[in-house]
């Protein structure tokens, strides 16, 4: 009888490790790391010179901002849970594929949160502040009682607000969000946003099949696309903007209009060859790394 009890213990503590790697295993690590461009960014404008006593604050930093991103992730995947796993172009790789169920899964989201906040109260007032917009921004966009990300305009509108809080969640890290911050804030609100219609055509099908009322689906694929183009078209030429205002370098303006024509060239290609899921893929991929070389270039100011 004591070796089946040992034996029922040892396989609760197996179950209970694969459940926890199997949680772990549910966060979109691309995804989290890329949008924590914006916040390194906003720190990249804000933190003067870097000095060695600078990095434990940054790391920790990091750690948290990974943490808000993954539970704002997680978060939406619970609002997809249901949907995600008929979808055929994700449910090889959803939370369900993987054992766990939607309450477990939400509780994974809000214990991501927890810790995110904790860490955050270590850092500046105005820091925590930025981090709490966020995750209500996070709420209202995936929360099943209000569910703003099947609303038309209203998630774009997020969108927005969230792209330019997150750059000013890093800049708040060491300068009192001012003027020069605000001025900043909305070139990476506009990439946000269009960056977000773009996916939104990306997953058009499976949003229409489900019925979640995304802007693709109410106003169609083409419209929303080209409204994405127009929206990365301003964000281009507003770095280009600040840069003559003399608000950023003036590398960066001239990065902005040099990468254009080529971020232009590719929308127009895969806007002729037709908006299907894979090669929307293929053309988020290519502008990434357009912004990834911008991201770098704004990296280098910290050396030059």
């Amino acid at each position: 009888m004591l070796e089946g009890r040992q034996a029922t213990n040892t396989e609760i503590e197996v179950n209970g490790a694969t459940s926890v790697w199997s949680l772990l295993s549910c966060i979109r690590y691309r995804e989290v790391l890329l949008l924590q461009g914006a916040p390194f960014m906003g720190i990249i404008f804000s933190v003067g010179s870097l000095t060695v006593r600078k990095i434990p604050t940054i790391a920790l930093f990091g750690l948290a901002s990974f943490l808000l991103v993954a539970h704002i992730w997680s978060l939406n995947d619970c609002a997809d849970f249901h949907v995600d796993r008929l979808d055929e172009n994700k449910s090889a790789d959803t939370a369900s594929s993987k054992g766990i169920d939607f309450p477990m899964m939400h509780r994974f989201s809000l214990l991501l949160l927890v810790p995110s906040l904790g860490l955050f109260s270590l850092l500046p007032l105005q820091t925590l502040l930025v981090a709490v917009c966020v995750a209500i921004l996070g709420f209202l966009y995936s929360s099943s009682s209000i569910a703003a990300k099947g609303v038309a305009f209203l998630s774009s509108v997020l969108h927005f607000i969230g792209g330019g809080l997150h750059f000013l969640l890093g800049y708040a890290l060491f300068m009192s969000i001012d003027r020069h911050a605000m001025l900043i804030a909305p070139f990476f609100a506009l990439i946000f946003t269009a960056g977000h219609a773009t996916q939104e055509v990306q997953d058009y099908d499976a949003d229409r099949l489900f019925g979640i009322r995304t802007n693709a689906v109410v106003f169609g694929k083409r419209p929303v696309f080209i409204a994405a183009l127009i929206g990365f078209t301003f964000a281009y030429g507003y770095l280009a903007y600040l840069a003559l205002a003399g608000i950023v370098p003036t590398r960066l303006g001239l990065l902005s209009l040099i990468l254009f024509p080529l971020h232009l060239f590719w929308s127009v290609k895969t806007l002729h060859r037709g908006l299907t899921f894979e090669r929307l893929i293929q053309f988020r991929i290519r502008y990434r790394m357009l912004f990834a070389l911008m991201g770098l270039a704004m990296i280098s100011t910290l050396f030059l």
